[in-house]
């Protein structure tokens, strides 16, 4: 064979091995992706098995708000345990899905059937890796706002039909209020609840209102009405041509119809 096409076909050869090489790296890396994304399942309660130290001590309030939430919701996050059932991520989810069992055995059962708890598996063992467990625990620790705001609707609606109430301040006694419970329940703050509920309604209210032709025609004659005034102050500073002069002479009538318009809008209730 001549030493030019031996040179050749060895050449496609390595480069063939280099993409296969490639493509198995990128397989891996996938793999390795989906590994570290958690696989979610489901695991009996008392698998579960509480981690050694908590950054954080239990709030016994927040436990039971986050019952009442679970109660009305289910729960939303999933538990976050290593692949010895260890929990990494979630102490306060636990607590509550344990309270619940106790003190609302009948909303536990309709959230857990046959005991069983969404959770979500970290492919590594939390006591060979402490430090990953950590990660994982302050990652799952920070608030979460990642809800779009159609969720957060959703969410809110099944609230209110659960006789969830949207107040403000502190809710009167039997009161449920809507936004504290929506904000335990995505673990993000009562003031960015309302601040999403509130541009929801304020986006409804807006184009209800755009969608009225009367309103529409109450705010065009006020904008006419403005700048007719502006011109009638001109009139003693502009010059005398013809046609600012035919202008100025309809310009007292003009006004007088936009303003009777509006006045005829208001007592319609425009």
């Amino acid at each position: 064979m001549p030493r030019k096409r031996r040179d050749a076909t060895n050449v496609f050869s390595s480069a063939v091995d280099t993409a296969g090489a490639i493509h198995q790296q990128d397989q891996l890396a996938e793999t390795k992706a989906q590994q570290d994304r958690g696989r979610r399942s489901l695991l009996a309660l008392k698998q579960i098995r509480q981690r050694e130290t908590d950054t954080r001590p239990l709030r016994p309030n927040h436990v039971q708000e986050l019952a009442e939430s679970i109660a009305a919701l289910g729960l939303i996050e999933p538990l976050v345990i290593d692949n010895q059932n260890v929990l990494l991520a979630g102490g306060h989810r636990l607590a509550a899905i344990t309270h619940l069992k106790t003190h609302q055995p009948q909303h536990f059962a309709e959230h857990f059937a046959d005991d069983l708890v969404p959770v979500r598996i970290m492919p590594f063992d939390a006591g060979a890796d402490p430090e990953k467990a950590l990660q994982v625990e302050l990652a799952e620790n920070e608030k979460r706002v990642n809800y779009s705001r159609d969720q957060i609707e959703k969410l809110a609606s099944r609230l209110r039909s659960l006789n969830y109430k949207e107040t403000r301040g502190r809710p009167k006694k039997g009161e449920k209020a809507l936004g504290p419970a929506l904000a335990v329940a995505i673990g993000v703050s009562t003031r960015y609840v309302r601040k999403v509920l509130g541009e929801e309604k304020a986006e409804s209210t807006s184009k209800n209102r755009n969608s009225d032709p009367i309103f529409c025609r109450r705010q065009l004659l006020r904008k006419m009405e403005r700048a007719l005034q502006e011109l009638e102050a001109l009139r003693e500073t502009r010059q005398g041509y013809e046609a600012n002069q035919s202008l100025d002479e309809q310009l007292p009538e003009w006004l007088i119809q936009v303003q009777m318009s509006l006045e005829e809008l208001q007592d319609m209730g425009g």
